[in-house]
């Protein structure tokens, strides 16, 4: 993975997660994405995301050895597809989640994928990251924009 420091000198590194860091993880995203959830009408199910659990790939992101987010993946087809990327919002605007997605672009390569995919909140401002590094639009559902980027460019 690239290696990142903040302006501190910390380090970032993801780890895997283990059955351990699902109530952390749950419980991010369930505050992370709770006004999206609100304003877009729709209930978070936490069962649905433990169910999912065990399918996904999971990392946790650490600063220093402090966890300050958490990324799940799943590796389709030709594609790496990013299910959650949430950060503790104290660590937001630092450059952290810029790191984590040339990690993940940087993982696509590494296992030949074609692109990675994703789906954000419309009214998310990581959908202007998204664009800055790349992705583009291919679709959309009422509340989400569906965005690509191919891993060659």
């Amino acid at each position: 993975m690239p290696a990142l420091t903040d302006s501190k000198g910390k380090a970032l590194r993801l780890r895997p997660a283990t059955d351990q860091d699902l109530t952390f993880a749950r419980e991010l995203t369930r505050v992370n994405m709770r006004d999206y959830y609100i304003r877009y009408g729709l209930v978070w199910q936490p069962e649905a995301f433990d169910a999912e659990w065990p399918r996904r790939e999971s990392y946790l992101v650490e600063q220093a050895g402090r966890v300050i987010g958490f990324l799940g993946l799943t590796t389709e087809s030709h594609y790496l597809y990013v299910r959650d990327v949430q950060l503790v919002e104290a660590y937001r605007g630092e450059g952290v989640g810029q790191w984590i997605m040339t990690c993940v672009v940087q993982m696509a390569r590494d296992r030949g994928c074609e692109s990675v995919r994703l789906k954000v909140f419309k009214s998310n401002p990581a959908a202007d990251l998204y664009l800055r590094l790349g992705y583009f639009y291919v679709g959309e559902e009422p509340a989400l924009f569906w965005m690509e980027r191919p891993v060659n460019q």
